[in-house]
């Protein structure tokens, strides 16, 4: 069994709130345009974000050279504070890690992230690294996944997923589109990091199963576009409608594989790709208002942290309502293609509060 010893996060220094975001809007778009988009601010509930950069340096900018300097820059320092922080959460020495798997979609870094903090906290030089670049937003979930699945190989294993996402180095300055502009109002910047260990020490949550459903004929419905100017978001009207259709049988088919029923789940992570598609996941699970809230509050406070936002919410669900041990939840979150990534937890130890 592989288990979750330690989840630590950590935010850039500039926060923004949703005042300062209508007000850059209404300063950089004609008025009709500025008043439909400050109307989806006000739609979308996030009261706060964070940003690597100020707003004003964003639009300083404009080069992929350029962004990509200063997201090498910030992904270090937040990679580093949030790892050091789980490492001493899980009371685990750096040199013990023998998997590394970093995370991000919102830039390229060659060395990757993973290198960088095997130099800074001394980590085990000779881990495994598996970066994972590609996933989007459900890239945290599939991380725990692999990494369960490595440690049923390796007994005395520890495996460290460090998710970094600064999706705020995605605004588009040049000719932005829709799915831009949408990008700039829900995205945050964040960091994570997780120590998963193999072993059933009851000092945290259970990695119980993992699943993976990539939905067909969905290929251009979600995604990033990479261009001259930078990444630009995909972002498709009609994910909830999908998930309203296809999620009931794809959770169906991961919970029966592991002998469980909707029935059995008593908490939940659910990434919150915006409000609708949230809404969504709720009206198709048959879910409570009590269920969603932790994800709610990631939401209002953070916005959409890409693949990092899930541990914030487990952050949050131990802080506000751990459940109690031995419950067993579901996390959940989708990415590019459109995928779905799954991961049954039971709930034991710091999550539990106990």
């Amino acid at each position: 069994m592989a288990e979750l010893l330690g989840v630590s996060t950590a935010l850039p220094s500039h926060r923004v709130d949703a005042a300062e975001t209508k007000a850059y809007l209404s300063s950089r778009l004609d008025q009709p345009s500025a008043r439909r988009y400050c109307r989806m601010v006000d739609a979308s509930g996030i009261g706060t974000r964070y940003s690597a950069v100020p707003a004003d340096d964003l639009f300083r900018m404009p080069t992929l050279e350029e962004r990509t300097r200063e997201y090498i820059r910030h992904a270090v320092v937040l990679g580093e504070a949030a790892t050091r922080s789980a490492l001493d959460a899980a009371e685990v020495s750096p040199d013990r890690t023998d998997t590394l798997i970093p995370i991000s979609c919102t830039g390229h870094m060659m060395p990757s992230v993973d290198e960088h903090l095997i130099n800074r906290l001394g980590l085990n030089p000779t881990s495994r690294r598996i970066p994972i670049t590609l996933l989007g937003c459900s890239a945290g979930v599939g991380a725990l996944g692999l990494a369960a699945e490595l440690l049923r190989r390796a007994p005395e294993g520890i495996a460290l997923v460090v998710s970094v996402e600064l999706c705020s180095l995605c605004l588009q300055v040049t000719e932005p589109s829709t799915a831009d502009i949408v990008g700039g109002i829900l995205f945050g910047d964040g960091a994570a990091a997780s120590v998963v260990a193999a072993g059933e020490s009851g000092r945290g949550p259970e990695i119980l199963a993992s699943g993976s459903v990539l939905w067909q004929d969905t290929i251009g419905e979600l995604g990033m576009r990479l261009t001259s100017t930078g990444l630009r978001f995909v972002l498709s009207p009609f994910l909830p409608r999908l998930i309203r259709t296809r999620l009931p049988a794809a959770i169906d088919r991961f919970l029966g594989r592991s002998g469980f029923s909707l029935g059995d789940l008593r908490f939940y992570v659910i990434h919150p790709g915006g409000p609708k598609v949230l809404e969504a996941v709720g009206a198709s699970l048959h879910l409570t208002d009590e269920a969603l809230r932790p994800s709610w509050g990631v939401w209002q406070a953070f916005g959409n942290l890409s693949s990092a936002t899930v541990f914030f919410i487990l952050r949050h669900l131990q802080e506000c309502a751990p459940p109690p041990a031995g419950d067993v939840g579901l996390m959940l979150a989708f990415g590019p293609g459109v995928t779905c990534e799954m991961a049954l937890l039971r709930s034991r130890g710091w999550l539990s509060g106990s």
